[in-house]
């Protein structure tokens, strides 16, 4: 968790300190002293000993989250445990709106599934920051994307995630915003989307007046950000891959414009484990991405619901980031370790592959070399 606050950007500081209510105009090491400080009277740690504050904060929400937390228990254990544990929680809290927003993929352009879907992945990020547990995630919502579904059917297959919607008020809003941003993600929005998500709205109780509110939000948003990104060259406004990319960018802007700390603790996370490599406007770099998303995580809004004051939110919020910031760079640093050892084992086995070939061309020389005749003189 330390390590994580000290890993943080300034940008990050300044979010974490208009969070916490301490004076975010300080310098970043300001900033973490007064967030320890913060920390310290929650948890009843002596701020002097950040150890203390530390281990003090995830013992609390240990106890919180049922996570076990023996005497003793090494930190990074705990941390672990209560990271897991958050994690899991989340990602079951939040599963509802990402089958809506995939149902809504399904049913749209087959040619933009793998857009929507790695926008989608993104923004579940958060609340399942393994990257092995999200592939699976994602080929849990490539199968059913794939399947050939009628609406009808579709509609009938969402009855129970539409039925958990409809019980938790506080979602609705959250997944129906997630659900039109993604499915803008390739710059369309097509009639039998519109009309699915109109269906949609009426089986969660949302009247025709709340279902246009939400889609002139989002439409105001996104086509505002897709005006602000598409090419000014005319050579690159003809080409349709830039269109595509510039549907890409707007739908991310569009996540962008509720941007939190979790947003940009995620931009950060993303530059440490991706760097600041990209591959084609449709492929972006799977473990993060470039701009923030923080809006539609939904990890702030799980907590919440999950716990009893705001403080707690702000608590478990802020070591919950701090643990992702710096699980990503362990997981960075364990890929860049990993390699070295690669690349050199890679070298030596060039130089002993050289060495071996030298040694066959000495030996054919050496065969192939004439052999002096002694010719014996008679006396």
């Amino acid at each position: 968790m330390l390590k994580g606050l000290n890993l943080m950007t300034a940008a990050e500081l300044t979010e974490v300190a208009r969070m916490i209510g301490v004076d975010p105009e300080g310098e970043p090491e300001e900033i973490r002293q007064a967030t320890l400080v913060w920390v310290a009277k929650r948890v009843g740690a002596p701020a002097t000993d950040s150890a203390a504050v530390e281990r003090g904060a995830l013992e609390k929400i240990a106890r919180e989250f049922g996570v076990e937390a023996k005497p003793g228990l090494d930190v990074n254990e705990l941390e672990r445990g209560v990271r897991i544990k958050i994690a899991a929680e989340a990602a079951e809290y939040l599963s509802p709106a990402w089958h809506l927003a995939s149902a809504l993929v399904a049913i749209g352009p087959s040619d933009a599934v793998t857009p929507k879907l790695e926008l989608l992945e993104k923004i579940a990020s958060l609340a399942v920051p393994s990257h092995k547990a999200r592939e699976h995630l994602v080929e849990g919502w490539q199968a059913f994307c794939q399947r050939k579904t009628d609406e009808e059917q579709l509609l009938e297959e969402l009855k129970p995630t539409l039925a958990q919607l409809k019980a938790k008020p506080d979602k609705l809003g959250q997944a129906l915003t997630l659900a039109l941003v993604i499915s803008l993600a390739d710059g369309r929005f097509a009639v039998e989307e519109e009309k699915f998500f109109r269906d949609v709205c009426h089986q969660l109780g949302v009247s025709p007046d709340g279902a246009n509110a939400v889609l002139k939000k989002v439409n105001n948003l996104f086509w505002g950000h897709q005006l602000d990104v598409s090419p000014k060259n005319p050579t690159e406004a003809a080409d349709p891959s830039q269109e595509v990319l510039a549907a890409l960018k707007a739908a991310e802007l569009t996540l962008t414009s509720a941007g939190t700390l979790e947003g940009l603790v995620l931009e950060a996370r993303d530059k440490v484990i991706a760097g600041e490599e990209t591959t084609t406007a449709l492929a972006q770099p799977k473990s993060g991405w470039k701009k923030l998303f923080g809006g539609l995580t939904g990890v702030a809004q799980y907590l919440h619901t999950r716990l009893r004051s705001d403080e707690d939110v702000q608590l478990v919020r802020l070591a919950y980031l701090c643990i992702v910031r710096q699980h990503a760079q362990a997981v960075a640093d364990k890929e860049a370790a990993e390699a070295e050892a690669r690349a050199q084992a890679a070298r030596q086995a060039q130089v002993e592959a050289e060495a071996r070939a030298r040694e066959l061309d000495e030996s054919t020389v050496t065969a192939r070399a004439p052999q002096r005749r002694s010719i014996k003189m008679d006396p």
